[in-house]
């Protein structure tokens, strides 16, 4: 599932690529964090009964700033700067590198400059045609007697002269994100409705797989959901239902993003003939000409 945008892919300038050929964008902290909001805002889209009828449940990214939110979205509070509930938030708490869970490549992968960074893996192979096409008709002609010493040119012959192009992406780096999903609601009802797909949508498992930019992400949905209710406090606080989910991601990351000074997706060709020019040498010969060879 490739987006339709590809600006964020950094590919390098001057390039005719098709991304959707290749298939591989870049994957960085973000691109994980928005891939688990877009499934809470896209497919799961969660609402819950108010006092003004059905209403979707807004998603928030952590909880912001209240004079920004006060600001540029002044749907989500009342006319006493209260947060109105229902209400879903999500936190990143801890990124794992853990060595046990290091995905499909086992082992590392060294740089060739050998300056302690990681080494490349080839996504994507093309033979170049024209180039590959020259080498077999400079190496297609032939001489014989029934041609009457003539060249023949393209004679069939097998050529081993390939040009390849190649494009390589950094290894991927996986890592270990989770994330607490905190529900809020004022009453009991709103928060079994918001809580039940968490527990049926990935069936008697618990965990499915997330789609983002061309990526795919594991994702753990924690067994346990825990409550923080204030139901049975007797003080003049506003009754609240909390509920918090944990939430793993198994991700990767490719590149080392705005920080990187080296291209995401490099565009190499093979050698396939290596030559050493020689200097011309005019000797004379016995009559004076100057004859001239290589």
């Amino acid at each position: 599932m490739l987006p339709d945008d590809f600006d964020f892919a950094m590919i390098p300038p001057g390039e005719e690529l098709a991304l959707r050929e290749i298939g591989m964008l870049s994957s960085t902290i973000e691109t994980i964090d928005r891939s688990l909001v877009s499934w809470l805002k896209n497919d799961l889209e969660l609402g819950a009964s108010t006092n003004e009828g059905w209403k979707r449940v807004p998603v928030l990214w952590q909880a912001p700033e209240r004079a920004y939110q006060v600001k540029h979205d002044k749907a989500l509070r009342d006319s006493n700067g209260a947060l109105i509930l229902p209400l879903i938030s999500v936190e990143r708490t801890n990124i794992v590198k853990d060595p046990q869970r290091k995905g499909s490549f086992q082992a590392q992968i060294y740089s060739k400059r050998h300056n302690g960074r990681t080494g490349r893996w080839v996504i994507a192979k093309q033979i170049v045609e024209d180039k590959t096409r020259n080498f077999a008709v400079v190496g297609n002609e032939r001489r014989g007697n029934y041609t009457g010493g003539t060249e023949q040119r393209y004679y069939p012959r097998q050529n081993k002269k390939i040009v390849v192009r190649s494009l390589s992406i950094p290894i991927p780096i996986y890592v270990n994100v989770e994330y607490k999903i905190t529900i809020k609601t004022e009453y009991q009802q709103q928060m079994n409705s918001l809580l039940q797909p968490f527990m049926t949508r990935t069936g008697q498992i618990n965990s499915f797989v997330l789609k983002e930019a061309g990526h795919r992400y594991e994702v753990f949905i924690d067994q346990t959901f825990t409550h923080n209710n204030n139901v049975s406090n007797l003080d003049e606080e506003i009754r609240m239902f909390n509920s918090d989910i944990s939430i793993k991601i198994l991700g990767y990351l490719i590149g080392e993003g705005e920080n990187d000074d080296r291209p995401l997706v490099r565009v190499d060709e093979n050698v396939v003939e290596i030559t050493w020019p020689q200097e011309g040498i005019v000797p004379e010969d016995e009559e004076g000409y100057f004859n001239i060879s290589s």
